[in-house]
């Protein structure tokens, strides 16, 4: 059965390095990051729900009513839907953020926007499984 698996969590949060682990070679990369614009993530997203292609939506995902079009979406496709939670403290985010090397970082009042906004995802939206992921946080005294 595809997959729809939808990320949701902060900038910073670790989602697209997570995807790049352990999705990348088995499911498509939706994100707007990737397609650039919210038309044309969506129109991948569509794409991929015809031709049966698991994916995933790699963006902050934050809200219920943000996440409730693709999960109507693509269990009407008949796809089974996971969603995973980057349960990310804010501090963390904002710290991993400041050190990426891959983009631009996101201005902090934008991730702090997005951590008032943000509602973890619960089964009552239609989601099959809900995994979580919890932050690694590094402990200053290691090296």
């Amino acid at each position: 059965m595809a997959e729809a698996v939808i990320f949701v969590g902060l900038q910073g949060s670790g989602k697209t390095t997570y995807f790049t682990k352990h999705f990348a070679d088995t499911h498509a990369h939706a994100s707007r990051d990737v397609q650039q614009t919210p038309e044309r993530e969506e129109a991948f997203v569509r794409e991929s729900l015809c031709s049966g292609r698991s994916f995933v939506l790699d963006d902050t995902n934050a809200t219920r009513a943000v996440r409730a079009q693709y999960i109507r979406a693509a269990k009407a496709a008949g796809f089974y839907v996971i969603a995973y939670f980057f349960d990310t403290p804010v501090r963390t985010a904002i710290g991993r953020n400041n050190h990426r090397k891959d983009k631009k970082p996101i201005p902090v009042p934008a991730i702090l926007r997005t951590a008032k906004r943000l509602e973890p995802p619960s089964l009552e939206e239609g989601i099959d499984e809900i995994r979580t992921i919890a932050a690694e946080i590094k402990d200053p005294t290691e090296s």
